[in-house]
């Protein structure tokens, strides 16, 4: 185990860390916010191997012969609204027959209240609008548990299998529930997308592609199946580049600035990565020199003036979370007219635009009519746009 504290007999918890996500400030700050979540003098244990040998060593050694309860969490990168834990604890001393409870999720938590927030402050107030005091528990379903909390000395009862986040699945369905008011919403698969919103700004004729911070490479794969061309990623994070070596024709590990890349292609992809630079205009720069003549660049930029966040400066809150719009790796934010104007102070010809629109809610609209009663300038169009894609080529006085 790599990580032990002091052990307290209410509350231990046992998690595994995926190696490619350790040493980043989104994990520093999930784990933080894991953390914060449980109540004072939780123990955890944190895993950055085998999380089954972690946990039988938990249960041999550490769990001792009273009642208590121990959390399995699949990876700690999830937001935990502050009452989840409490409320899991809840359903267990509510109903003595439950051996193991889980908290609700993006996959469903209450019939017609989809998931709509974009920020820490979304989340706190859907999760808050969840509950109902009289409608506590659901039965399992069977979903994949991303987070349980088990009953110690049911646990000590079990053989431990080597994957522990299934043990729900194994229980009998009267001895497992769904706390519906406790709610957690997972980062877990965020380096997995294909990015298929991405896939219609695509020249129709391309016959290599660069992807700038390609992470596993999932993106590119969908890429090389749908267009047939060679795919190269570039990508710093050691582990992530491992993995993408899989799906792509070639991976160069390491910082753009540093790696000798040695070709040019008709297509570069930056998916939401500029935001990521602390000198954005360094980086076109290096960008350019990697476009063959008329070829694209396409970049995906996280909307700064989204209503969510806009709502929340309202409200006095800028809360930085491990992945979304908030990011805590952004270094710079980004508006459809400042994208614009970066990329076009660097030499760039913007070719075509689009966005990703949420719909707005109806206090937000409301609250737009009032704004434009009083003479204020508003972009309805900004507010919904939840990020931008922009493809750009060189401008002609640039390649000549």
């Amino acid at each position: 185990m790599a990580e032990m504290e002091k052990m307290s007999e209410g509350m231990t918890v046992v998690t595994k860390i995926s190696p490619s996500y350790l040493y980043s400030s989104e994990f520093t700050l999930a784990l933080k916010m894991f953390k914060a979540a449980f109540p004072e003098g939780t123990s955890f244990f944190i895993s950055e191997e085998n999380m089954a040998d972690a946990l039988r060593d938990l249960v041999r050694d550490h769990i001792p012969d009273v009642d208590g309860y121990t959390c399995v969490v699949k990876e700690p990168a999830v937001l935990i609204e502050k009452d989840t834990v409490g409320e899991m604890l809840k359903v267990m001393r509510d109903h003595p027959d439950i051996s193991c409870v889980l908290p609700s999720d993006i996959r469903g938590s209450r019939p017609g209240r989809a998931p709509n927030y974009y920020t820490m402050r979304g989340f706190e107030k859907f999760a808050e609008s969840l509950y109902d005091p009289d409608n506590a528990v659901a039965p399992y379903d069977g979903r994949e548990p991303w987070m349980f909390i088990v009953r110690s000395e049911f646990l000590r009862s079990i053989e431990i299998p080597e994957n522990p986040v299934t043990i729900p699945c194994s229980l009998p369905p009267d001895n497992v529930c769904i706390s519906l008011n406790a709610y957690i919403h997972p980062f877990i698969d965020y380096y997995k997308e294909t990015r298929s919103d991405v896939l219609p700004y695509l020249p129709k004729a391309i016959t290599s592609l660069l992807d700038i911070g390609c992470t596993r490479g999932y993106f590119g794969e969908a890429v090389k199946k749908e267009r047939g061309c060679k795919v190269v990623g570039i990508e710093i994070n050691f582990h992530e580049a491992q993995e993408a070596k899989s799906r792509l024709d070639r991976v160069i590990e390491g910082d753009i600035f540093a790696v000798d890349i040695g070709e040019k292609f008709d297509c570069i992809t930056c998916l939401d990565v500029v935001e990521h630079f602390v000198q954005p205009d360094e980086f076109l720069l290096k960008v350019k020199t990697l476009l063959q003549d008329n070829a694209h660049l396409i970049l995906s930029v996280p909307n700064v003036g989204h209503w969510a966040v806009v709502e929340d400066l309202i409200a006095g809150r800028w809360d930085y979370i491990p992945a979304g719009t908030l990011c805590v790796s952004h270094v710079r934010f980004f508006t459809k007219a400042t994208v614009e104007s970066l990329l076009r102070g660097n030499g760039f010809r913007i070719v075509a635009t689009g966005e990703e629109l949420t719909p707005l809610p109806d206090t937000v609209a409301k609250s737009i009519d009032l704004l434009k009663q009083a003479g204020l300038e508003v972009d309805e169009k900004s507010l919904a746009a939840l990020r931008y894609y922009i493809v750009a080529q060189v401008a002609v006085a640039q390649r000549e």
